[in-house]
């Protein structure tokens, strides 16, 4: 449940010299507000590229954030200004607004700082040429994104415990000559846990490089590697390694030691939270694109079971796939 308590919108369009504050807030007892506000909370809470960290006391964006809750309008132009200055030298960070909300999540104050960058859009314009009424059609610059659109930065702090969840993108910073996640490191200040789609993408090579070093057949493992992540989630709520490393291995205690040391070298962090009904979807079937082209996308329930599919190793190396019993077949054109 959010109640949000204030809200306002600074824009800092890196094309001028300096940002544009605004001094007062937004109407935040509009519907259309309290409905876009929510979107872009959920737009952070419910993304499998959510990373989520705690600000300790030294950190200077923890003062920042007390900042805003004795004087809102002051405190949000101090955060905005900070932003301002890591993007104003860096040109492929996109143009943007910050919109931030001071507001209640089940009870817990949070503020929430969310990117929202410009998209070009048409638009019609009306001009008078003495008595002439003319409708022109204009480009505008300054779209922001509609509630349905994903952002690519966004933060939700618990004010209490100055926790948050964070989504971000990296991006060119010149003076680095490199890609960083800038809304992390230099505006935050800080280094979160890796995301649920990064410690999968972790789990992932782990596993590719653990088979290579054993000659195993790499779409079967990783097959079974997302069957195991995906029972995971739904049994515990979380990723828990062990349980992966036995549902992938078993007893073969050389191929569970490779596999840990590659995780471990990678930065996952084990037992991560993981909301079965956001990253569940995106797991729920096996997808293979063979070497002829043909793409096959199966079930995760059907996978194992031999009356539906079965994948035969040939005596020259090749791999046949099977698909049985069908009844009908379908044209998704």
């Amino acid at each position: 449940m959010i109640r949000i308590k204030e809200a306002i919108l600074h824009i800092l369009d890196i094309n001028t010299n300096e940002p544009i504050f605004s001094y007062a807030g937004l109407d935040t007892s509009e519907r259309m507000m309290i409905e876009y506000i929510e979107a872009m909370v959920a737009k952070v809470e419910d993304s499998d590229s959510m990373k989520d960290g705690i600000l300790e006391e030294d950190n200077p964006m923890t003062g920042l954030f007390k900042n805003c809750q004795s004087d809102f309008v002051e405190g949000t132009k101090a955060l905005s200004e900070k932003f301002f200055n890591v993007t104003k030298l860096n040109p492929e960070i996109p143009p943007a607004d910050l919109l931030i909300a001071h507001f209640e999540l089940d009870e817990v104050p949070c503020l929430g700082v969310f990117k929202l960058n410009y998209s070009d859009s048409y638009t019609h314009f009306v001009s008078y040429e003495g008595d002439v009424l003319t409708n022109q059609i204009i480009l505008n610059r300054a779209i922001l994104p509609s509630q349905r659109q994903a952002i690519q930065e966004g933060l939700v702090v618990n004010l209490e415990q100055m926790a948050y969840h964070v989504i971000e993108k990296k991006h060119m910073i010149a003076e680095l000559g490199e890609k960083v996640n800038y809304f992390t490191e230099m505006f935050l200040e800080d280094t979160p846990k890796p995301s649920l789609k990064e410690n999968i993408s972790i789990i992932k090579k782990a596993v590719q490089k653990t088979s290579k070093a054993f000659n195993d057949e790499e779409f079967q493992v990783l097959a079974e590697t997302k069957e195991a992540i995906v029972t995971s989630m739904q049994e515990d709520n979380l990723i828990d390694n062990e349980k992966i490393a036995e549902a992938l291995f078993g007893d073969n205690f050389a191929k569970k030691q490779k596999y840990f040391e590659q995780v471990e070298e990678l930065g996952y962090v084990d037992r991560a939270p993981a909301e079965a009904a956001v990253a569940g979807p995106k797991y729920s079937k096996q997808k293979f694109r063979l070497d002829n082209g043909i793409e096959i996308s199966i079930p995760l329930e059907l996978y194992k079971d031999p009356d539906v599919v079965e994948f035969i190793n040939n005596p020259d190396g090749t791999t046949s796939v099977i698909i049985k019993n069908i009844e009908k077949i379908k044209n998704l054109f």
